[in-house]
């Protein structure tokens, strides 16, 4: 288990306990946002010449209205030096909300955008594979060429045109065949 994903589940069972798993959600995301990379606060709360009680500080009057539960972990990331994994601890602890509530999230990479026939189809496939819901994150990539990627946790499935035809010039480099007879000028 990564570190990011042992802090999300520390941060959900508290959260859980304290019936706050979606609004945690939500400020956590929010919190991330604002640590993406290149912002000022990304910059002060890496900084290590801000004192942690000025980042504490920073944080307290940030997240003001903010779940305890929420602000208490944002404290514990700063103590222990870790607040620059913010990004990855929100994307774990979302992951870990998904599969408490039986979804499961499908990240679609395409050439063009989904059709709603396609975008149902991979939600059913997921379903009767998974017995989860599927939510389906969706991104272009037109370098694809054509077909589809589809990544659910951990298992990548590559059906895209240009990975078989990558195959395909990987197969002909490597054919024992000896084609000099076959071409007559």
């Amino acid at each position: 288990m990564s570190v990011a994903a042992t802090y999300a589940q520390a941060l959900f069972e508290a959260a859980e306990a304290q019936a706050a798993v979606g609004r945690v959600r939500d400020e956590l995301g929010a919190l991330a946002a604002a640590m993406a990379e290149g912002s000022e606060l990304r910059e002060a709360m890496l900084s290590p010449e801000v004192a942690i009680t000025a980042k504490h500080a920073v944080l307290a009057d940030l997240m003001a209205d903010a779940h305890p539960v929420t602000t208490g972990f944002a404290r514990v990331l700063v103590d222990r030096g870790r607040i620059s994994q913010i990004g990855e601890m929100a994307t774990a602890y979302s992951r870990r909300v998904d599969t408490a509530e039986g979804r499961v999230v499908v990240t679609a990479i395409t050439a063009v955008p989904l059709t709603p026939e396609l975008r149902d189809q991979i939600r059913d496939k997921v379903r009767a594979q998974t017995g989860r819901d599927a939510e389906i994150e969706e991104s272009v990539d037109p370098s694809i060429i054509g077909g589809l990627v589809l990544r659910v946790g951990d298992v990548v499935v590559d059906a895209s045109l240009r990975t078989r035809l990558e195959e395909m010039r990987r197969s002909l480099e490597t054919a024992p065949a000896d084609l000099s007879n076959a071409i007559q000028a």
